[in-house]
């Protein structure tokens, strides 16, 4: 059964995200300022034809109008087809472990995507470690994470990372300022330490 209220608070909540109102909202969708009004109050539903319109000038899925249902939380498949792109990064972004999740979400995102949350780690702009991202980065993103680990001369991170690298990777750390030897023997006596 379609919840009316819950269909017209996401019509007001899309409405103000894009900084409208009703009237502009009508105007865009060639109706009413009322029938919005109604829509908003939850005593009406657009037609199938202004759902479609809404969907496509608020870049949502018809499936966010009207679906009542909560989509699980780690669910990020379904909360992509369901909300805005944005909307659910923004919200991944902002959770209090985003490191243990970072699995459920990077294989979702775009090429573009993935890139702005790689700088995002890199600058420490965002609550996540290299380390949870390394495994699920391709090997070109490996390679720029670890170009900019090794141009700041990380050698702790360079260090934590070393036993995750692949030969190529490791030669491409040697290459560079002699960093191979150093974490090399970091990641040695690390590997001493835990046995005694």
């Amino acid at each position: 059964m379609l919840n009316l209220k819950m269909i017209g608070q996401r019509i007001i909540d899309m409405r103000k995200k894009q900084d409208m109102n009703q009237e502009e909202l009508a105007d865009a969708l060639f109706v009413t300022r009322q029938a919005v009004s109604k829509w908003e109050m939850g005593k009406g539903l657009p037609s199938l034809e202004l759902l479609v319109a809404l969907t496509k000038l608020f870049d949502i899925s018809i499936d966010y109008l009207l679906d009542s249902s909560d989509v699980d939380i780690n669910d990020y498949q379904t909360m992509f087809m369901t909300y805005p792109r944005e909307s659910v990064i923004y919200k991944f972004l902002h959770t209090d472990h985003p490191d243990k999740h970072i699995k459920d979400i990077f294989y979702l995102l775009t090429p573009k995507e993935r890139q702005v949350m790689i700088d995002q780690i890199l600058s420490h702009q965002v609550g996540i470690k290299i380390l949870s991202l390394w495994p699920y980065a391709s090997v070109k993103e490996r390679k720029y994470i670890l170009e900019n680990v090794l141009s700041k001369g990380t050698d702790e991170l360079l260090t934590s990372l070393y036993a995750l690298l692949t030969n190529e990777e490791r030669l491409m750390v040697g290459s560079n300022k002699g960093y191979h030897t150093y974490v090399y023997q970091k990641h040695v006596s690390k590997k001493e330490d835990k046995k005694r």
